[in-house]
């Protein structure tokens, strides 16, 4: 089974895709983070699978790129922020994976929003700058999740596999009574 570790983003970003050339664009309700991409694996992986939950945090989707860089588009992209905190629940969930071969690249905080087959002119460039520029939109990430990825024609399908939520700090200090 296909595998990946990320988090939903409730928050859909909708973009007037009739204005762009031809590409592969994310679904909203499909939008999601993902932190770890671990392909191919046989199903006892996701047993193996530990991730130590941090804390719950709020985030926010705002700014706009490209992968590899505007000269090349392949992935335009929404950021996120705080940038620090995705790096270090990314960082948690990698540690989980101890002994499961993954894609170990950078972890880079972003929102995949469209994959380009063809590069796009210039101008098709500065719209999705334009468009995005402003945009701002909050959300609370507070679960990390592993999907089982189906590919078919009409887009992959995601089905959630196992859930880990993100848990606020325990209090450890002397209790505080009212009285």
């Amino acid at each position: 089974m296909r595998l990946f570790i990320a988090t939903h983003v409730p928050v859909g970003v909708r973009v007037d895709r009739s204005k762009f050339p031809r590409a592969s664009w994310v679904r909203p309700e499909s939008q999601h983070l993902t932190f770890a991409f671990l392909g191919e694996q046989e199903e006892s992986v996701v047993d193996r699978i530990r991730i130590e939950p941090g804390p719950p945090f709020e985030a926010r989707l705002q700014g706009c790129g490209f992968f590899p860089d505007r000269r090349r588009p392949r992935v335009g992209w929404v950021g996120v922020e705080p940038a620090e905190r995705f790096l270090d629940l990314a960082h948690r969930v990698r540690e989980g994976l101890h002994g499961i071969d993954f894609d170990a690249k950078p972890f880079k905080p972003h929102l995949t929003l469209v994959r380009m087959r063809d590069p796009w002119p210039l101008d098709a460039i500065a719209l999705f700058e334009q468009e995005l520029r402003d945009y701002s939109a909050a959300f609370i990430v507070d679960r990390v999740t592993l999907y089982a990825s189906q590919l078919n024609p009409n887009g992959a399908v995601h089905t959630p596999l196992k859930t880990w939520g993100l848990l606020p700090p325990t209090h450890t200090g002397p209790s505080l009574r009212s009285g």
